[in-house]
């Protein structure tokens, strides 16, 4: 598989990946009624804000270095997502 191709699959994978993430974080603000946008100083308000602007930014990612850090990022919010929701804290998002 040549380089372009395999920075394309990742980068899709990793979106696809975010969207749960961000799913996740969204259900647990509802649960406990908390408003992302009003919220500011919650620290799960950040962390979703922070999954919010990797996965904004994973278009336009275009080297296998960024997609890896973008990867590692992805690790530790699905974790702490997971972890709010009560799910396994590797459970696939």
């Amino acid at each position: 598989m040549d380089r372009c191709k395999e920075i394309s699959i990742r980068r899709e994978v990793l979106l696809e990946g975010y969207a749960g993430i961000l799913v996740r974080f969204l259900d647990y603000f509802e649960k406990e009624h908390i408003n992302p946008e009003t919220a500011v100083g919650d620290s799960n308000v950040f962390l979703f804000l922070q999954a919010v602007e990797i996965c904004q930014n994973l278009i336009h990612m275009d080297s296998m270095e960024e997609l890896l850090a973008a990867e590692g990022q992805f690790r530790l919010l699905r974790r702490t997502a997971n972890r709010l929701n009560g799910y396994p804290v590797d459970a696939p998002v």
